[in-house]
């Protein structure tokens, strides 16, 4: 069984009601889990953060490689230009 929980701390500074305002008439937060998105301008709110910065963002990329390699995909197969 292949399992693994990723866990990644996100420090966001305290807000201004200037920030705020301007953050909601953006409408970046519209759609979003936990109404913003990391790589978006909300990203200006975050000074550090703990983790994977991809798992923030919906997927751990370097740990689901890993995961689909220990589960024997050739997750790298082709990279070096020779379409194997």
């Amino acid at each position: 069984s292949f399992a693994r929980d990723v866990v990644t701390l996100v420090k966001m500074k305290r807000l201004s009601d200037v920030e705020v305002n301007a953050y909601l008439a953006s409408g970046d937060w519209q759609g979003k889990a936990g109404a913003y998105a990391i790589q978006g301008p909300a990203g200006a709110f975050i000074p550090w953060i703990q983790g994977s910065y991809t798992a923030v963002m919906g997927l751990p990329v370097a740990e689901t490689a890993a995961l689909l390699t220990a589960a024997g995909y050739p997750v790298f197969a082709g990279w070096d230009g020779s379409g194997a």
